[in-house]
């Protein structure tokens, strides 16, 4: 389904023509429906008149084009002749045109608005007003005049056309919309406390090679200031009880020792 120079077309999957009496009554109302899911306004011609327009008496050509959605009248004015451009029988050149009748060039709006249409011209340009009625049924599309609620920009005017992967993806739901919940930015910072690790156990400090296995496990006591091993075999004085010969001798014993203590000066 599509609706092309501004009139609907229906292709069935299964290649038959659609029944004339089934697209005449339900047609009206599947354009409807396109319009309003796609949020377009259209325009069909209703009729035309002639005259001059403004504070300048500008000759032209008035389309009346109500709205399809909101019936607003609307409507959109060519330039257009409405004077004979030569000498005829029917009148001299300048004189007016009967009633109805114009003259454009093949420069005008109207030309090129006619020309979009598909719609053939006649073989005398200056018959056009004779085959204005072939424009009933076409769908327009058109902008606006700014400040002007009912009137549309002629040069704007065009059949409209709306093709069926636009009308399919209107009518169509998103996928992607369906999603009920997405994602957190972040990870989960806390376990659950039936797996939760363990409280870690206290360990004994391995032994060092250099520290010698006997102080292995013994307790580092800190008295006073000063730093010292304690030892079941071993009993020294405290560095503060010590003469000086016996502090430097204690400090000056061999490093592989295992009763050495290393008085920690303050």
């Amino acid at each position: 389904m599509s609706i092309e120079l501004g009139r609907l077309v229906i292709r069935p999957d299964s290649g038959k023509p659609v029944p004339q009496d089934w697209f005449h009554k339900h047609s009206l109302t599947l354009i409807r429906e396109i319009l309003t899911k796609l949020g377009i306004e259209a325009y069909e011609y209703d009729s035309y008149s002639t005259g001059y327009y403004g504070r300048h008496k500008a000759s032209g050509v008035t389309l009346q084009l109500p709205s399809v959605l909101s019936g607003l009248d609307t409507h959109a004015i060519f330039n257009a002749d409405l004077t004979r451009n030569r000498n005829t029988k029917a009148g001299a050149k300048g004189s007016p045109l009967p009633q109805g009748h114009f003259h454009i060039g093949k420069r005008s709006h109207l030309f090129n608005f006619w020309q979009s249409s598909g719609l053939p011209f006649p073989k005398r340009l200056s018959s056009l007003y004779d085959y204005m009625g072939n424009l009933q049924g076409i769908l327009l599309s058109g902008t606006l005049v700014a400040d002007h609620r009912n009137r549309l920009n002629a040069g704007s005017l065009r059949p409209l056309s709306i093709t069926a992967d636009e009308i399919r993806r209107a009518f169509t739901p998103d996928n992607n919309r369906t999603m009920t919940k997405q994602l957190t930015d972040y990870n989960q910072t806390k376990l659950p406390d039936k797996s939760a690790a363990p409280t870690q156990q206290k360990q004994g400090i391995d032994a060092k090679r250099a520290t010698g296995e006997a102080n292995h496990g013994k307790a580092v006591i800190s008295e006073c200031g000063y730093t010292v091993v304690s030892s079941s075999l071993v009993s020294r004085k405290r560095p503060q009880d010590q003469t000086s010969d016996e502090w430097l001798n204690d400090y000056c014993l061999p490093a592989d020792d295992s009763t050495r203590t290393l008085p920690k000066y303050q």
